[in-house]
């Protein structure tokens, strides 16, 4: 049995060194822009080398007072955080500019 005589343990190997001071302002994070990349599909937004939204184009074959009928549209699928995790969120538009517009709107533009 090993008795310790001075009532206080030490750490084998000695005392860890103090931390140095570290200034209390943070500095404030750099904001850095989405990048897109296409693809054979669409555009690609990433953040921080990360994909974060889908913007894909199509259309709609059909028909209207009996007339054929065709619409372009563009889709957005995007992560958004919740308080529960991640959901994949998704949004439609007439253009890619409306899309990437909103990417920009909802990841802060500059996110």
């Amino acid at each position: 049995m090993n008795a310790n005589p001075m009532g206080a343990l030490r750490p084998a190997y000695g005392y860890l060194p103090a931390f140095p001071r570290v200034p209390t302002t943070a500095r404030k994070p750099k904001k850095r822009p989405l990048t897109y990349r296409h693809t054979d599909t669409g555009l690609i937004a990433y953040h921080h080398r990360q994909p974060v939204a889908w913007i894909v184009q199509g259309y709609h074959s059909g028909q209207l007072n009996q007339q054929p009928k065709t619409c372009h549209f563009v889709d957005v699928a995007y992560h958004r955080q919740t308080t529960h995790g991640i959901n994949l969120e998704t949004a439609d538009f007439e253009t890619v500019t409306q899309a990437v517009t909103f990417i920009n709107g909802v990841f802060g533009g500059a996110a």
